[in-house]
């Protein structure tokens, strides 16, 4: 079975620290400069910053440095908010940039195996009810591809 030419994945690509992580683009809600956090009690090691006020919403801050092993840092005005879907809960992710939109088809992710991809230092982050799964870009989009190829 040939893969749907037409199927792709979006990627946005974030930064923390100098490591380079992915999330996919279906997840994202927006990305915002950084706003202020409130109701944080300051405790390290906390899964959660607090919250942030968005239009009159109050949406969690996933301390996504202490899920991703990375060590705490004082958030700085050049940082950005990923706000993220994980089903119909909004969450918020406090990361030190954005980058670009990173788009794979089909046919690309079947390929992945490649020495091309497996040089790529990103790794591919993604919300299941709650948990956060963090898998090297190269497994995540072979394990895409073949999805597509067994709903084909």
């Amino acid at each position: 079975m040939k893969p749907d030419a037409a199927a792709s994945i979006s990627l946005l690509l974030f930064f923390l620290d100098q490591n380079r992580y992915a999330i996919a683009l279906s997840e994202v809600d927006r990305v915002y400069p950084v706003v202020e956090i409130t109701g944080a009690d300051a405790v390290s090691g906390n899964d959660y910053l607090g919250f942030v006020n968005l239009h009159g919403e109050l949406v969690p801050v996933i301390n996504v440095r202490l899920r991703l092993g990375l060590p705490d840092k004082e958030i700085e005005i050049s940082d950005m908010i990923i706000m993220i879907l994980d089903g119909s809960t909004r969450l918020a992710l406090i990361v030190d940039s954005v980058g670009e939109v990173l788009e794979y088809n089909a046919q690309q992710m079947v390929i992945a195996a490649s020495l091309l991809y497996s040089k790529a230092q990103v790794s591919v982050i993604s919300l299941s009810a709650g948990n956060m799964v963090v898998k090297e870009m190269r497994e995540y989009l072979i394990e895409a591809g073949c999805h597509w190829l067994k709903a084909d």
